[in-house]
């Protein structure tokens, strides 16, 4: 049964020159003509009922090859929406890092740019940066299937600043006032959305990139970041608790111990900036565990701290399962570096299938997930919802889908012994490894004491 509130997702995110990635590439979120799983897609009725999109998208490759460069990217792309002004605020350069490994590139701009749908209407916005300052920035849109129209376009160097005439009145005035503050130090969007009263179009591009969940090979954070409190508020808390019920961790409960209450425990949008820094030390999740005697006779629970007693997998398990639930509920993108990194296999299927069903993932939700578990290739996803990363020897990387209409993976293919035998894509994303060294030890003599 389709839903036809789907509002708000992704299609494109496109980067070039920053960090492993010299010439632009493309993660491309459409969905190809294939007939399997169908309950994966997307439709987004409201801006065009005849396109279909991925609801997740798996990224493999070898290490080093790039993967998190992706997420890095991204990451990059929203931080400076959102931070790149505000009042008061000093100029400094960009943290940007262009690709290092050819001459060419150092001084060149890095590119950023994502298209994207909200409600009836897709986005096009973008930017390309130096250290010392932007480049060039825009942002196109289009109400339906129909071509793209300007709403603003900006060229530093050139003294170039084209404003729409479709802006309203009302907001034409606000767009005048944040022009005046925009230098080439910041970004256009960045000063529009620092305004008391944005106009409605900035304001619901605002609310979508905040809404981003971002979440880092690293997740010690990201439990007093975002996780804990999402599971607090109830509107989650059932949906967490479906999740770690279906995964059989072996505990009874999970539950908090608060010493002094929050004053709002209601997260909606921009998760991983929401930190009681003034309540974590009061603030902890509990699991509980059957306690027996000798005879093996249950005798109740006993309490286990849930960051210090249980598992790297289990902790893991959790944090996923908050933000997935967050997500599902809102509509939200979330990225994942190392996403089956410490997880069983069957948690990860379990994961991810549960992301992907149909009866969940009603309106609009999107998983972009770094993986190595090669279980997945295994007909968990469809074709089209699988990259590799590739890096070639000039050490540049590029994205590259597993299945293409051009480049097409037959529907009985085995890709997960093709992608472990380096044989997918002509090798792509998977070199061949194995003991290449012969033995570490030639020539050292290891049974004779070494002489002094």
């Amino acid at each position: 049964m389709h839903n036809f509130d789907v509002w708000h997702m992704v299609l494109k995110f496109t980067v070039g020159n920053y960090l492993s990635f010299k010439e632009k590439t493309t993660l491309d979120m459409s969905a190809e003509a294939l007939k399997e799983k169908k309950g994966n897609l997307h439709i987004p009725y409201h801006h065009n009922p005849k396109l279909t999109l991925l609801k997740s998208m798996a990224i493999y490759g070898h290490n080093s090859y790039g993967k998190s460069n992706l997420i890095k990217a991204y990451s990059f792309y929203k931080n400076l929406i959102i931070n790149s002004f505000s009042f008061g605020k000093k100029n400094t350069e960009f943290d940007v890092e262009p690709f290092r490994l050819n001459t060419s590139m150092v001084n060149k701009p890095s590119h950023f740019e994502a298209v994207f749908i909200l409600k009836q209407t897709k986005y096009r916005y973008g930017f390309e940066i130096t250290r010392h300052g932007v480049s060039e920035e825009w942002l196109y849109y289009a109400d339906g299937a129909v071509r793209e129209n300007l709403l603003f376009n900006r060229v530093v160097g050139q003294q170039i600043f084209e404003i729409s005439k479709s802006w309203n009145k009302e907001s034409q005035n606000m767009i005048e006032n944040a022009k005046m503050f925009t230098t080439s130090q910041n970004l256009f969007l960045s000063v529009l959305l620092s305004q008391d009263n944005m106009p409605p179009r900035v304001t619901e591009i605002t609310k979508w990139f905040q809404g981003n969940i971002i979440l880092t090979g690293s997740y010690a954070n990201s439990v007093n970041n975002g996780a804990y409190q999402i599971y607090t508020d109830v509107e989650y808390r059932n949906v967490i608790l479906k999740f770690i019920k279906g995964a059989h961790l072996e505990f009874e409960s999970i539950f908090e111990k608060i010493a002094e209450v929050h004053s709002s425990t209601n997260i909606h949008n921009d998760l991983l900036n929401v930190i009681y820094e003034d309540k974590q030390k009061n603030f902890e999740l509990y699991t509980g565990h059957k306690l027996f005697d000798e005879q093996k006779k249950f005798l109740g629970n006993i309490d286990f701290n849930l960051q210090k007693s249980e598992s790297s997998g289990t902790i893991k398990y959790f944090i996923l399962a908050c933000f997935l639930a967050s997500a599902l509920k809102n509509g939200q993108l979330i990225w994942v570096d190392e996403f089956d990194a410490s997880l069983d296999t069957k948690l990860i299927v379990t994961l991810i299938e549960t992301f992907n069903s149909p009866k969940n993932n009603v309106v609009g939700s999107q998983l972009i997930f770094i993986a190595h578990n090669t279980i997945l290739m295994n007909k968990k996803l469809r074709r089209d919802q699988m990259v590799l990363v590739d890096k070639n020897e000039y050490g540049e990387s590029s994205i590259n889908p597993i299945h293409t209409a051009k480049n097409p993976v037959r529907i009985n293919a085995s890709i997960e012994e093709e992608y472990r035998s380096g044989t997918l894509n002509e090798g792509k994303g998977s070199p061949k490894t194995g003991n290449q060294y012969g033995s570490l030890f030639d020539g050292i003599d290891l049974t004779s004491p070494e002489k002094e």
